[in-house]
């Protein structure tokens, strides 16, 4: 294997607090992101940023880590109406709260960790001239700093699936795990998609200290959902619809009208946009929708030249296998791309373990792949017995054991299986260890403990 120094290539863990970011730096994360994973958006307060920093500073590490942090998209391009209807902000206005936004992330970071932070900008929802714009103003507004005019920026942009999220946005286990997170909107009861907030509100919904707002469905009406800021003022019914995926095609990122998934020329698209705006990465990602319908950037079911663990992996809740968007030989095209055009290629959207120790050695050439979810377990109170977290995006945290099962082999990586496939998956297990000599493996369990294979 090709020693590391010659490669470079990293793995950025997304971190809630500074035990998560210790965490991270102990599995062998080499950039450390600032993220709430509480919200969709992952938004964080400087000071969060600020204490994510001291606790990386505090660490020895053998590899130089940088830190980043995301500024976030649709606080940027709407405002909500009294009744909660998106209103979208001026492009003037927009730009300019996101070079603001850039400012303060990057001032937050420092540069006591390393010289260059990450700004990642979300721009999901932007047609490409006012997305170029957009990301342009972050880049020159932070190079014209005098401390932070080495700050990096990476756009941040979602592959889809539209057939996909129509098939899984109905399902109720979905349309809880969303209603958690905010990701609704008010709408009228004859409205397609539309569905009854009440039956899914209690034990979901949260007020910002991570209280329960509604312990019984019997406390749930329209009068309370309002008193608690869950609805707006005037609202006259309890009826939401999920929030929606933005479409390539209407905003620019490809010709093709009936385009439903992600294809190379919106992939071309976005790489071009972020060349233009002066940026020097990419990441690819995938919505808080996707990601919570079981669908992440990786279609290992599409991908021949991949063991395929997305089909083994299925939610005991649902009963729905995870599902990718792109296979292996359009992943592989996005990295060869933005090389071309002179940038760096980041892969995220619900990246697991048996994928990226897969990526990492199919497309060598990638420079970072990203995550939360496959490195966070349920918590864990040693003290009280009784004393263990949710098993939800909200409440799981990050544990090293997980991180190094994301790390680039050259780093350490190992393979690592959630021990619920351990029935279906052995087969799977032989193939890519076959496939992939000296990669060692192991079954985790909830909580991130770790059981070698065999």
């Amino acid at each position: 294997m090709t020693d590391d120094r010659a490669m470079n290539r990293k793995l950025l863990v997304s971190v809630f607090n500074p035990q998560e970011a210790r965490e991270a730096v102990l599995g062998g994360g080499r950039i450390i992101d600032s993220e709430d994973p509480r919200s969709a958006l992952g938004n964080i307060k400087p000071q969060q940023i600020m204490a994510i920093s001291d606790a990386v500073l505090g660490f020895r590490r053998d590899l130089e880590v940088q830190l980043s942090t995301n500024i976030g998209e649709d606080q940027l391009l709407f405002d909500r109406s009294g009744t909660g209807a998106a209103i979208q902000k001026s492009a003037y206005e927009i730009a300019g709260k996101a070079s603001q936004a850039a400012l303060g992330v990057a001032v937050s970071m420092g540069t006591r960790v390393h010289p260059c932070g990450i700004v990642k900008v979300g721009l999901d929802g932007m047609e490409t001239g006012l997305l170029t714009d957009v990301l342009g103003e972050c880049v020159q507004t932070l190079r014209r700093t005098e401390g932070f005019s080495h700050t990096q920026v990476m756009s941040v942009l979602f592959a889809q699936d539209l057939d996909l999220w129509e098939e899984r946005r109905s399902v109720p286990a979905i349309r809880r795990a969303l209603v958690s997170l905010r990701e609704f909107h008010p709408c009228e009861p004859e409205a397609e998609h539309g569905f009854d907030l009440t039956g899914y509100a209690a034990g979901t919904l949260r007020d910002e200290n991570g209280n329960v707002l509604f312990t019984d469905r019997g406390q749930v009406d329209l009068e309370s959902l309002i008193d608690h800021g869950v609805l707006p003022e005037g609202t006259r019914h309890t009826t939401v619809a999920l929030n929606e995926l933005f479409p390539h095609a209407r905003y620019g990122i490809t010709g093709d009208r009936t385009a439903r998934r992600t294809d190379r020329e919106a992939i071309a698209r976005m790489v071009d946009a972020t060349v233009r705006a002066g940026a020097g990465a990419m990441m690819l990602d995938t919505s808080v929708l996707l990601k919570v319908a079981r669908v992440g950037l990786v279609a290992t079911e599409r991908s021949p030249g991949m063991t395929d663990f997305n089909s083994l992996d299925v939610d005991e809740t649902t009963g729905l296998k995870r599902r990718g968007i792109l296979g292996l030989d359009d992943i592989r095209f996005f990295v060869d791309y933005c090389h071309h055009r002179g940038i760096e290629a980041n892969l995220a959207g619900s990246v697991t373990s048996c994928q990226a120790q897969q990526l990492w050695r199919l497309v060598p050439e990638v420079d970072q792949i990203s995550t939360r979810g496959a490195a966070s377990a349920v918590a864990q109170d040693p003290y009280r017995c009784e004393g263990e977290g949710e098993d939800s995006r909200r409440d799981r945290v990050i544990v090293r054991s997980l991180v190094r099962g994301l790390v680039p082999p050259e780093q350490g990586g190992y393979l690592w299986l959630p021990q619920e496939m351990k029935p279906r998956a052995g087969e799977a297990v032989r193939e890519v260890l076959d496939r992939f000599p000296g990669l060692s493996g192991h079954w985790a369990d909830r909580y991130g403990r770790l059981t070698p294979f065999g």
